[in-house]
């Protein structure tokens, strides 16, 4: 779907002067900031399913009316929602209804994470980064993202919230995708609150899992699963991908973690699970590929995400990734199942 939304976006490029095409694309980074302001002041939670001018909005959020107007008549623009000309109310579009905190595939907090202050900023040292090949985070803010977040709670809590609302659009797609044992564990390494296992745990009622995470997202994820009614099948432990892995399972999982560290770092979280994998025990890595030579809809963007924010991360190809495997003494199987965006890459333990 996103790959037909871009084809028809070029024919339409291709359909007025280039310079036309080249000032919407320069224009990009407002509609972001239009789309994560609406987000982060709450707009959509104030409309909801119903018919409002921008003074009465306004009033609810306690904004300033006229900027509030305007921000609106561009957001319509945006299609995030509808003006009404002659009784100068707006309503919301069905994209618009996905920035609302309670619709169940909000993406509210995604919208805000990518849009967020922080994250601008290093995009703009993105050409920097082209010339020098090191991380614009580092280079725009002194630190890496992950220091960020450890000295910045307010920006780490809408990115964990942004990642748990990712994982949730594609978590019935991945779980789906591949045949996880009818009996046994499966183990979610740096899974965030559990969004993931317990989409995997839930398919199966001989299923259990386990959750290894840092101490405070641990804190959050025994909520969570006792919200899914899973906390008696997902026991929530506190591990380190760097360190120990305190957790025995049939299946490993890593999703979208790779992607996030050099190759150095990747071969030494590899292998802290391979240590703690039994013999005949298999890993699933869970990435979205990008073959060298082969811009997609999605990985071209997501790796020079990577490349700005993080300090070495990148999409890699299935050919990249199994090398890796290898490298931290698992055996490849070669099967690489499609849940897309993302594929599964699959390794035993000999």
């Amino acid at each position: 779907m996103l790959a037909a939304r871009r084809r028809l976006k070029q024919i339409a490029d291709a359909l007025v002067p280039p310079e036309v095409a080249v000032n919407d694309i320069s224009t990009c980074t407002g509609v972001t900031q239009v789309a994560t302001a609406f987000a982060e002041l709450g707009i959509a939670d104030v409309v909801g399913d119903r018919a409002y001018t921008a003074a009465q909005i306004a009033a609810r959020l306690g904004t300033d009316a006229d900027a509030t107007h305007r921000l609106l008549r561009t957001a319509s623009t945006c299609g995030l929602c509808r003006m009404n000309r002659r009784r100068g109310t707006v309503t919301l579009t069905r994209t618009g209804r996905r920035l609302s905190s309670d619709h169940p595939h909000s993406m509210r907090e995604w919208v805000m994470a990518h849009g967020s202050r922080v994250q601008t900023q290093a995009w703009t040292g993105l050409a920097d980064t082209v010339r020098t090949g090191r991380s614009a985070f580092v280079a725009v803010h002194g630190m890496s993202i992950w220091d960020w977040f450890d000295t910045h709670p307010a920006d780490a809590r809408v990115f964990d919230e942004a990642m748990r609302r990712g994982t949730t659009l594609s978590a019935d797609i991945i779980a789906a995708a591949y045949p996880w044992p009818d009996h046994g564990v499966v183990c979610d390494v740096a899974g965030g609150v559990g969004t993931l296992v317990a989409e995997i745990v839930s398919s199966s009622t001989g299923l259990r899992g386990v959750l290894v995470e840092s101490p405070d997202v641990i804190a959050r994820a025994h909520t969570f699963l006792r919200t899914r009614g899973l906390a008696d099948r997902i026991d929530a432990v506190v591990g380190d991908m760097f360190g120990t892995i305190p957790a025995t399972a049939d299946v490993y999982l890593l999703k979208d973690v790779l992607h996030d560290w050099d190759d150095e770092h990747c071969r030494k979280i590899l292998s802290t699970v391979a240590a703690a994998m039994p013999s005949g025990g298999r890993l699933v890595l869970v990435e979205v590929l990008q073959q060298p030579a082969t811009p997609s809809p999605l990985a071209p963007f997501a790796d020079l995400l990577m490349l700005a924010l993080t300090d070495g991360g990148r999409q890699r190809s299935a050919d990249e990734l199994t090398a890796l495997l290898a490298d931290a003494g698992l055996h490849p199987t070669g099967a690489v199942r499609h849940a897309l965006p993302h594929d599964l890459i699959e390794a035993v333990k000999p």
